[in-house]
């Protein structure tokens, strides 16, 4: 084993080389949409820019976009952007750390999040925000392990406010508020949050009707079957005018996966390994199943699958990560080198099915209703790494 300081500086220089590589280059969405709101930000300051709305996202990325157009006599507008994209890349390390405690293992290694493939990615080469929602669900389930259901609701509430894609995982959160019989009242925390979010940008003079219909809205920016590797991007380039009947189909496969889910994370309270791949489930099978997917919705399963083999790195969980890997790198790379044939998608499109196979078989074998071997960890997982790993592995 390498020291952990030279391990530190190994993961520094794989991340000045890679995100250095991509830095320059400007994905379309950069183009067509945040440089534009940013100009719009310094045009008219940070604070009289949400006089009215000027983009198709929620305001809670943009405060923060914001904030960064301070820098812009010192930066120019990619690197503004995507230094705030790492910014989000470090609150995600931060939750992944949380995670891995909980589970029991070394908090250190989240370290290590700044060069997972798809997340180095979304910040160097796509300059997105997926990493701030991504790490308040990854915070979420941290609390919701260790009891903490009010904190929990609350990292919802943070994660629905910038994306919607934070639903992906709320079959499994609904499931354990269910078996825990939570007071009705604590489920109206994510909802109380996000209207905290969007009350500075009402405040400044963005209608209220407005904020309240963005996700809504978001949805028919997008016409196509997708372009995530999952079933519909064989819809896409085969047959996308054919395919929008067949929707129905993504539809009712995603609920009635979002109610197993929610029953088995009903029953799965204090048994670890299962919250943990039940939320994955959660994370990947939904995108999966589902129409008019964009390239990156694979990220929060990214990041659960990667705190799985931060704790554990058995052969099995080495797996689930790398085909989940697999499946999301190839969307990405679709979507920036290989639009006009995605054959990195139509591969991983298949993959991504294996991947949520085994997720389903993961999360069955931990559950509820296996026999119960000496090595089961009943309590929550603050009774040490050695335990909890070996109930991982």
């Amino acid at each position: 084993m390498l020291p952990w300081p030279l391990v530190l500086v190994l993961i520094g220089a794989v991340s000045v080389g890679l995100y250095g590589y991509y830095w320059p280059t400007k994905p379309p969405d950069l183009v067509e949409f945040v440089i534009p709101w940013y100009n719009h930000i310094v045009d008219r300051g940070p604070v009289s820019a949400f006089a009215h709305p000027f983009s198709n996202y929620t305001p809670p990325y943009l405060y923060l976009l914001a904030a960064a157009s301070l820098a812009h006599n010192v930066l120019g507008p990619v690197s503004v952007i995507k230094w705030l994209s790492v910014a989000g890349t470090g609150f995600l390390a931060l939750a992944v750390a949380d995670l891995v405690k909980a589970l029991g293992g070394k908090p250190k290694r989240a370290a290590f999040t700044f060069i997972v493939p798809t997340i180095a990615l979304n910040a160097a080469l796509l300059a997105q925000c997926d990493a701030l929602w991504a790490g308040a669900c990854v915070f979420a389930l941290a609390s919701m392990m260790r009891g903490r259901t009010i904190m929990s609701l609350v990292w919802c509430g943070v994660a629905i406010s910038f994306k919607a894609q934070a639903a992906f995982i709320a079959p499994f959160i609904v499931g354990t508020l269910i078996g825990r019989r939570t007071p009705l009242w604590q489920w109206t925390i994510p909802g109380l949050i996000y209207a905290a979010f969007m009350a500075p940008a009402w405040l400044m003079g963005w209608p209220a009707t407005d904020l309240a219909t963005i996700y809504e809205r978001q949805a028919d920016w997008f016409e196509w079957p997708g372009n995530l590797a999952n079933p519909w991007i064989w819809a896409t380039q085969f047959a996308s005018g054919a395919a929008q009947p067949f929707y129905v189909l993504g539809y009712a496969a995603a609920a009635a996966a979002a109610i197993g889910i929610c029953v088995l994370s009903a029953n799965a309270l204090r048994r670890p390994k299962a919250m943990l791949l039940l939320a994955l489930l959660s994370a990947f099978a939904l995108p999966f199943l589902l129409p008019k997917m964009h390239e990156r919705y694979y990220f929060l399963a990214d990041a659960l699958a990667f705190s799985l083999i931060l704790t554990a790195p058995t052969p099995r969980n080495l797996y689930l990560a790398t085909t989940i890997q697999i499946a999301s790198l190839g969307s990405i790379l679709s979507y920036v080198y290989f639009h006009a044939f995605p054959a990195p998608a139509l591969v991983g499109a298949i993959v991504a099915g294996m991947a949520t196979f085994a997720i389903y078989r993961e999360a069955i074998s931990a559950g509820p209703g296996r026999r119960r071997a000496s090595s089961d960890v009943d309590d929550p997982p603050e009774r040490g790494e050695h335990a909890f790993v070996h109930h991982l592995a």
